[in-house]
């Protein structure tokens, strides 16, 4: 196939048209759109004279169609391994071959007189071998009086979206667990969307704010939810990309409205916080831990030059954000609280927020992951997914001038250590 040959997009609705019907061969109607050099199937002939609409995704009807209408066809071809021979020519480029051998193999093709010509083949007997091989029930050809093409043909397939990661990926497990994210921002939304990506069945979206203009630089959303309610905003969002997910929008402030999320923490697996400021944080770990619930917070500290990423787990073998926090402080280690407590965006006084977009997805994508590994690992014993420890520093831009464990020194690394036990004085982890 060369880059300058057209290329065909046939949905499922369209495929099935053709396989239903009873004809051998028929006529198709398709749009071309001219900046791809792309064309869509828009209508079938599924008996004589009968010409049925195809359903488009509205992303191609967006686009802008070309005129005029095209006329096509289809077969249901005799000839054995006529597709797998189209798999063949498509490996050598530029070949083809004579119309008038073609017009033997496929009797019925029209003759496109000094035009071009497109035809869909369809071989629902196609061998085993051959789709091993991969070749294709659907096949498209460029036809001329010069010689016939094989071109690219893109058939929708039955199974689309994570289902087809179904026997590679704990798609069934996943999709009965839930997590609430609270802080739906920069971090929050792209751990969103990671989670969406694994599969994760439910998603509690738990924020008080609405999307600005200035949350655009470093958010999942854009121009469209400006004005919006994040919750909101991030529902529809992932409802159009992830449509298998449940997603439930929560406008409420976590601390302000601790009694509104406390049966919330209750009914979830995980809790994933990554809002800003001391509190929230605060609130999150306490929660989580009285409902016996794991939980994954995550931040970026140091004027964005670091990562951190902290699993909180409701076991005598861990403490609690607060157990950690007076853990470092003995250590003469960064107050990350007090740095976490200035407004998201400022940084430290006088300092503007220079963490990156791209950063600020990776720290919420790696919060994801530590969630998913949780869930799996501890709902469903699958310990393929465990993490080297319960806290992870994440090398942004670091100048390595802060003392341990904060203090990498190269982009990209990522280190692990884990937490202390809980304190026998602790709020939040005493039995009390």
């Amino acid at each position: 196939m060369r880059s300058s040959d057209p290329y065909i997009v046939l949905t499922l609705e369209g495929a099935a048209k053709m396989a239903e019907s009873k004809l051998s061969l028929g006529s198709l109607n398709i749009r071309h759109v001219p900046s791809e050099d792309l064309y869509v199937v828009t209508t079938v002939e599924t008996a004589r004279d009968i010409r049925l609409q195809v359903e488009i995704p509205r992303k191609y009807t967006a686009l802008h169609w070309g005129d005029p209408l095209y006329s096509a066809q289809w077969m249901r071809p005799t000839t054995e391994h006529i597709n797998l021979n189209h798999l063949m020519l498509l490996r050598r480029p530029g070949a083809s071959i004579p119309f008038d051998d073609f017009r033997k193999m496929l009797p019925g093709v029209s003759d496109p007189g000094g035009k071009l010509g497109l035809l869909i083949t369809h071989d629902p007997q196609i061998p085993s071998e051959a789709t091993e091989a991969g070749a294709a029930e659907f096949a498209g050809w460029l036809v001329h009086r010069t010689g016939v093409r094989a071109i690219a043909i893109e058939a929708e397939p039955a199974v689309v979206g994570l289902a087809q990661l179904t026997g590679r990926w704990p798609i069934e497990q996943l999709a009965a667990n839930s997590v609430m994210v609270v802080g739906c921002g920069s971090i929050g939304s792209a751990a969103a969307e990671a989670l969406a990506g694994y599969g994760l069945g439910s998603v509690e979206l738990v924020d008080p704010d609405r999307f600005l203009w200035h949350n655009m630089l470093r958010h999942a959303l854009g121009p469209e939810s400006v004005g919006r309610f994040k919750v909101a905003a991030m529902k529809d969002h992932l409802a159009q990309h992830w449509p298998q997910q449940t997603v439930v929008a929560h406008r409420r402030d976590v601390v302000a409205e601790a009694h509104y999320i406390r049966p919330l923490v209750d009914r979830v697996d995980l809790v994933l916080c990554a809002a800003d400021g001391i509190a929230p944080r605060r609130v999150v770990s306490h929660l989580s831990r009285r409902a016996r619930k794991a939980a994954v917070l995550a931040c970026v500290l140091d004027n964005g030059s670091i990562g951190e990423v902290i699993r909180l787990r409701p076991t005598p073998r861990f403490g609690c954000l607060l157990c950690l926090r007076q853990q470092l402080a003995d250590q003469g280690a960064m107050d990350a609280e007090a740095d976490q407590e200035l407004d998201y965006g400022t940084g430290r006084v006088h300092q503007p927020m220079t963490a990156v977009p791209p950063d600020l997805r990776y720290v919420g994508m790696f919060a994801a992951k530590v969630a998913i590994a949780t869930l799996l690992e501890s709902l469903h014993g699958d310990h393929t997914q465990q993490v080297p420890g319960e806290h992870a520093i994440i090398g942004l831009r670091p100048a390595g001038d802060l003392a341990a464990p904060f203090d990498l020194s190269q982009a990209g690394d990522v280190r692990w250590s884990s937490i202390p036990r809980p304190r026998a004085s602790c709020p939040t982890c005493s039995p009390g």
